[in-house]
């Protein structure tokens, strides 16, 4: 596999930092107003925000940041909520502002802010407020801060809105933190196969010609389906289906395309048909389908088509409300959500979006940061000209195939997946903050005295392969520092110790072992080599991260007992 730059052990810790210098319109990286200030947006259309009661509605009029926002109807009891999960900020204090629109919104809008300093109500006012960015207050964070948004007030106002949050460190962001995984981004091209990928005049043949591999969605049905996706392979990217589906707006998505008004077997007979008839296919992703998307039964079939073919969904994301994640996990399906769309409207806000993305991996190695960009001019030039800005952050660009996850919850385990608990485990709520997490409870253990207790994570992994295996739980001072993982693979166990009152990380990378097919690798956390009384010990989810092909070979695991 042909990569971008040398090995990140390699590189010199200045080359490391890269600091945010660049204006990013609307999106994730904004204005800044001097070297070495660090600003990053999330937004309501990117993965870390959810909606998760009350009836809001997506909205696309007025002054808003990004394409989209949503609004719901109030003063409400506060049963309607939203949160966002904004991951891998460097430590440190930071402003947080969110963006208010103009309108006859809420006077005292009611957020909360919860940081490694604790939980913070904070109530704003946006009513007839000129549009721009508001603060929420400074605040201290290391690595997650969540906010929390309800349709509970009190003054003026008959609507709610939310649109993105910012936040901009105070100070010079320190250095990213040493990794074991060098730091990534995975890239997919949408939109490919109407024209000739041979054109020299045609982005796609200088994207086909990039110094690192991509992935290439291509459309079905299309002049140079075929022809494209047999060029992809040869040049050494990845292949999958371009899936045409119904949006809100468009409910004809071509031909291929699934609609609203099939039946259950006929978007079967789509899926299957398109699957086949793309060569070299290993996955596929929605084109359009802000619709579809949301109805979990057509996303069902499509997720039981490639399940069947043991590969990958990469959730498009064009609308918050997309279930196609969260079917494909429960599904067992590997599988990932977009973070990013990398297409500006010029070529350097194109540059500005993928550094933004970058600067994000740089500094949050073990956090998932996935992108799409589409077979554009501006989008091809800008990512020939990062490579080598790239490189000296060092940071990689990857195929999406090597950032699909299995992810094994204590209170949601996919489809053929368990987690057994031994000893004396009990639910505890809130569990781990993370993008990639059901938001429900995790399990604890109280006091580990016994040191009897493990819980016990066993995959069903679609394909064998080499896996990056992380863990995650909500770190505490009142947690042991001598719990223990144990990862089974290919090759035997390893054990690696935890100290679970470390503060509060992304996810804790266990390392990169050989996985066969199937149950057979299985992570457990215990307290069997716990030395304090007291203590408690916490389990939340398990990641399995597959990053290409098997290294060595399987031998029975039971040989090494």
């Amino acid at each position: 596999m042909r990569l971008l730059m040398k090995p990140w052990s390699q590189m010199s810790r200045g080359l490391r930092v890269v600091l945010a210098t660049s204006a990013l319109i609307g999106l994730l990286i904004a204005p800044v107003a001097a070297l070495g200030q660090y600003q990053v947006v999330f937004d309501v259309e990117d993965p870390c925000f959810e909606i998760y009661s009350g009836a809001w509605t997506l909205e696309k009029t007025g002054t808003y940041l990004g394409s989209f926002y949503y609004a719901i109807s109030g003063p409400g009891t506060g049963a309607g909520t939203a949160r966002w999960t904004a991951e891998g900020l460097p430590a440190g204090s930071y402003l947080v502002e969110c963006w208010a629109n103009n309108g006859n919104y809420a006077s005292d809008a009611r957020y909360q802010v919860i940081c490694s300093d604790g939980a913070h109500s904070v109530s704003l006012n946006m009513n007839y407020v000129t549009a721009g960015w508001y603060s929420l207050g400074t605040y201290s964070i290391d690595r997650v801060c969540v906010v929390n948004v309800s349709d509970y007030w009190t003054g003026s106002g008959t609507l709610l809105s939310v649109d993105a949050l910012r936040f901009t460190y105070q100070g010079t962001v320190p250095a990213p933190p040493a990794t074991d995984i060098v730091p990534h981004i995975g890239v997919c091209i949408d939109d490919a196969g109407s024209v000739n990928p041979t054109d020299p005049a045609q982005p796609i043949y200088s994207m086909l010609r990039l110094p690192f591999p991509l992935t290439i969605a291509v459309m079905p049905q299309r002049t140079y389906t075929t022809q494209t996706a047999n060029e992809v392979y040869a040049r050494g990217s990845e292949v999958i289906l371009h899936q045409p589906m119904a949006a809100i707006t468009v409910p004809d998505p071509g031909a291929g395309g699934i609609t609203s008004s099939m039946t259950l077997e006929q978007v079967r007979t789509v899926v299957s048909t398109n699957l086949n008839a793309v060569p070299h296919c290993i996955g596929m992703n929605n084109h359009m389908g802000s619709l579809i998307t949301q109805q979990t039964d057509k996303m069902q079939v499509c997720m039981e088509e490639l399940k069947a073919r043991d590969q990958f969904f990469y959730d498009s994301r064009t609308i918050t409300t997309s279930v196609g994640y969260d079917v494909a996990k429960n599904n067992g399906l590997l599988t990932a959500e977009r973070d990013l769309f990398i297409d500006g409207n010029s070529k350097e806000e194109s540059k500005a979006l993928i550094r933004s993305l970058a600067l994000r991996a740089l500094h949050a190695p073990y956090v998932t940061h996935c992108a799409i960009g589409h077979v554009r001019a501006n989008t091809a030039a800008a990512l020939q000209e990062m490579v080598s800005e790239l490189e000296a952050m060092g940071v990689e660009i990857w195929p999406i195939s090597r950032c699909m996850t299995q992810i094994i919850e204590t209170d949601n385990q996919p489809s053929g997946c368990s987690v057994s608990l031994e000893g004396a485990w009990i639910a505890d709520t809130p569990d781990a903050y993370s993008k990639e997490l059901f938001s429900n409870s995790a399990r604890i253990v109280p006091n580990v005295s016994g040191r009897t207790d493990r819980a016990i994570f066993s995959p069903v992994l679609p394909i064998s392969g080499d896996y990056d295996i992380h863990a995650i739980w909500r770190s505490s001072p009142t947690s042991t520092a001598t719990a223990t993982a144990r990862v089974h693979s290919v090759t035997g166990i390893a054990t690696i110790p935890l100290d679970q009152t470390q503060t509060p990380l992304d996810w804790c990378y266990l390392g990169r072992y050989s996985c066969a097919e199937g149950s057979a690798a299985v992570v457990e956390i215990n307290d069997y080599n716990t030395v304090e009384s007291g203590r408690a010990i916490r389990a939340d989810a398990v990641r399995f991260t597959r990053v290409g092909d098997q290294s060595v070979a399987p031998v029975s695991i039971w040989s090494v007992y």
